[in-house]
């Protein structure tokens, strides 16, 4: 059985790479409407320091909601303050189009690591190069993971035990990111004294 146009326009929208991020400022809207600022900034309370959210880029992604009738912008003022601030809402299509997101399992991204493209071909005496740039990559993780602190103890809410959830994917996806590049520097120092040795 097809798909109604309907359906096809609601889950359009989630397509690309910045799919999470639209369905997560859809949820947000429908939680409470928001002038754009507003939603970078709870966006990036929800999802943590370690998603570098540029707010001009959720300004972006809301216009493409706004094209896709999934949210309405309308100009709204302050009482006293005669300046005009545009304030993202829900329209009818916005529930469906969350529900469907969240039903969906959007496919995995494929890997394009800079270091594991380079990694794939690298040559012997590119080693001392990729050792770097593995230190610089783990040293940039270990940063970031110092942002993250995991959970220890029991939510008081709904949203505080998802916010706890999503920060501990972060912690330990970080973690596994500077296991990764530790043990790789390792296994090239590894390789290149072997190498050195048999010369």
């Amino acid at each position: 059985m097809g798909r109604t146009a309907a359906q096809v326009r609601t889950t359009g929208w989630m397509r690309g790479a910045s799919a999470s991020v639209r369905g997560a400022l859809l949820g947000l809207i429908m939680e409470r409407p928001g002038h754009g600022g507003d939603l970078a900034n709870r966006l990036q309370a929800r999802l943590g320091q370690t998603w570098r959210l540029d707010p001009n880029d959720v300004y972006r992604l809301l216009e493409k909601l706004q094209q896709e009738g999934l949210v309405e912008a309308r100009a709204e003022s302050k009482p006293g303050n005669g300046r005009a601030t545009t304030i993202y809402h829900p329209t009818s299509g916005t529930p469906g189009a969350l529900t469907a997101w969240m039903e969906t399992l959007l496919p995995r991204e494929p890997v394009r690591l800079a270091l594991q493209a380079k990694l794939a071909v690298a040559r012997p005496e590119d080693a001392p190069r990729l050792m770097v740039a593995l230190r610089d990559y783990e040293q940039s993780c270990l940063s970031l993971a110092q942002l993250v602190t995991p959970s220890s103890g029991e939510s008081r809410s709904w949203t505080a035990l998802c916010m706890d959830c999503t920060r501990d994917a972060a912690f330990t996806q970080l973690h596994a990111e500077i296991h990764w590049a530790a043990r790789t520097r390792q296994r090239l120092a590894e390789q290149v004294r072997r190498a050195s040795h048999q010369r």
